[in-house]
């Protein structure tokens, strides 16, 4: 019983944790540049899924589409992002190599492995990888022209921390995925799935804090 309390104050908190970013982007939204709008349309896409996700599981209906269709929208809004805030300045063709790589292993695991109407675990695996490669890409693209004076106040580097920690921390629950959420009885499945939760509240955190400080702009060197 307690593990069941454990696991639901998580989700909660999970859940709940979006309204950080959220609010500190609906705040922001009028003077908002295009790549925080990126960010705010996925913390959007985010807490539709969650509001939809807990409607399907007080009904005891399948979420299995509802995550599958979340981490594709959620891969193509953060290459569009990494797009503006990276390789439209460095390497174009590094991005389309990744959107080529995400599409063809769609293709072939949906059609050999894991169709839409099964976890695509797989497919969230390519998403944490290519993300994480964008991640720290950005990371050394932005030692390059950052000043140690404004690193802390550029929110860019945040929300980057953000996508780096959550498809990190989720890399080996990603490659188990589909036995944890297919294999285990509910109570042990829903209580690993904590961690997932756990990094999303990170996530979120550091969201919020990109947002909030956006605005603050890269220092001449």
């Amino acid at each position: 019983m307690e593990s069941v309390k454990i696991e639901e104050v998580i989700r909660l908190a999970s859940n709940v944790s979006m309204l950080v970013p959220l609010v500190l982007y609906f705040s922001r939204m009028k003077h908002a540049s295009r790549e925080v709008h990126i960010i705010g349309a996925l913390i959007v896409v985010s807490g539709v899924c969650d509001l939809a996700g807990m409607v399907l599981f007080s009904m005891h209906r399948s979420t299995i589409i509802l995550f599958n269709a979340y981490y594709f929208v959620l891969f193509f809004l953060l290459t569009w992002f990494y797009y503006q805030v990276l390789f439209a300045n460095t390497n174009k063709r590094m991005v389309w190599a990744g959107v080529f790589v995400y599409l063809l292993s769609f293709i072939l695991i949906t059609t050999f492995v894991q169709n839409f109407f099964e976890y695509q675990t797989l497919m969230w695996l390519v998403t944490a990888i290519i993300l994480i490669i964008y991640s720290i890409a950005y990371f050394f693209y932005s030692l390059s022209i950052i000043t140690s004076t404004g690193s802390f106040g550029y929110g860019f580097i945040w929300i980057n921390i953000g996508v780096m920690i959550y498809f990190c921390l989720n890399l080996f629950l990603f490659v188990m995925g589909n036995h944890v959420l297919t294999q285990l009885d509910a109570g042990t499945s829903a209580l690993i799935w904590s961690s997932h939760n756990i990094n999303n509240i990170i996530k979120n955190l550091l969201f919020g804090i990109g947002i909030y400080f956006y605005n603050k702009r890269i220092p001449s060197m």
